[in-house]
């Protein structure tokens, strides 16, 4: 037996692995399609100390990011 080859039980093994993942991605995709989640998609993170919470007279950037 060469090391690129698995023997019968590695096989079997990893097709019940397989067969387990696929099984579990089924289910989440479902469970999304009947719950669709407001979480889902893009997310946008403003640290605290953005300039975009500054006031308007205080911000460094505008809002289309070009500079002052």
């Amino acid at each position: 037996m060469t090391k690129d080859k698995l023997t019968k039980k590695q096989e079997e093994e990893l097709q019940k692995i397989t067969d387990g993942i696929i099984q579990d991605a089924k289910k989440v995709r479902l469970d999304y399609k009947e719950n669709p989640s407001e979480m889902s998609g893009s997310t946008i993170s403003i640290h605290e100390n953005s300039p975009f919470l500054a006031t308007k007279k205080e911000r460094l950037i505008k809002i289309n990011k070009k500079s002052k």
